[in-house]
């Protein structure tokens, strides 16, 4: 494949670092350093940005800080990923109300989960999770998402464990993905963790990114059930397709009450497939292959 064109890159980071500093101000001078290119090519590409609104100049430090131009263009790729979730909320409410658990529509949006839809009763176990919360998109979460992904977007997804990650365990999250895009779906057992995790998303102060890494070095993601087993399940989730193979929607239940025996729970996991599939259907997708019956 053809490697886009260095001055779209250098936009691209250019944006990129401005984004990860939505309330600072930066000279031509701090941003030509800080991005590594040329002080005339950091100007050209201000400048096209500037006129374009994507960028604001300020009319006295000169400094440069992102546009309004970039809110419509949130707002459009935002109102399609909600159009996505509008395929699925009838799957959404049926699910829920059947099973009695709650279930969450979900997307990836650059490093992030973001959440775009729910529905059914929270419960006393299910995590507090409100449509606009983001996680980070790292070990153990998004496993589902990356089941299907291209295997340098694995390894990125597998650093983000830290340097203090074992062998065993990136291999037995390697081994997890296999086993997730081989049956379909992703399950993931309770966690302390997860537990602190869902009460602090409704809470900003709580430092999410530290509980996400507690929860990445716990027995979290369920590989293989052990038929004379039974399990406290935090979430059974799968993927709904768009037209390109590629992960349009996740949609995951959560809040299961009571501890489930092995043999329960590939059909709960065939219901939510069932369903994931009709979905699917409904946006013209093509299931991906390993991606359930």
């Amino acid at each position: 494949m053809a490697r886009p064109a260095p001055s779209a890159e250098r936009t691209v980071a250019l944006l990129d670092f401005l984004a990860a500093h939505p309330d600072e101000r930066f000279g031509l001078s701090e941003l030509a350093r800080r991005l590594d290119m040329s002080k005339a090519t950091a100007h050209a590409i201000t400048a096209a940005l500037t006129d374009a609104g994507y960028l604001l100049r300020h009319p006295l430090d000169k400094r440069y800080s992102l546009g309004p131009a970039l809110v419509a263009v949130g707002n459009a790729a935002a109102s399609r990923e909600f159009e996505v979730v509008d395929y699925a909320r009838d799957e959404m409410r049926r699910l829920a109300d059947e099973l009695q658990v709650l279930c969450v529509a979900s997307a990836t949006i650059g490093d992030e989960i973001v959440i775009l839809g729910r529905s059914g009763d929270l419960g006393p176990l299910a995590p507090s999770v409100q449509v606009g919360h983001r996680l980070p998109l790292a070990p153990p979460l998004g496993t589902v998402f990356m089941a299907w992904s291209a295997p340098e977007a694995i390894d990125s997804w597998l650093r983000r464990l830290g340097p203090g990650a074992s062998d065993v365990e990136v291999e037995r999250y390697r081994a997890a993905i296999a086993t997730v895009r081989r049956r379909g779906y992703s399950l993931a057992l309770e966690a302390d963790a997860r537990i602190r995790l869902g009460e602090a998303l409704s809470r900003p102060d709580e430092q999410i990114a530290a509980l996400v890494d507690d929860l990445g070095h716990e027995e979290y993601v369920l590989g293989e059930l052990e038929h004379s087993s039974s399990y406290r399940l935090s979430l059974i989730a799968a993927p709904v397709f768009g037209t390109d193979r590629g992960i349009a929607l996740v949609l995951t239940l959560f809040g299961f009450r009571d501890a489930l025996p092995a043999g329960a729970v590939p059909g709960l996991a065939e219901r939510l497939l069932e369903a994931t599939h009709r979905v699917t259907k409904a946006l013209s997708g093509r299931v991906a292959d390993g991606g359930g019956p």
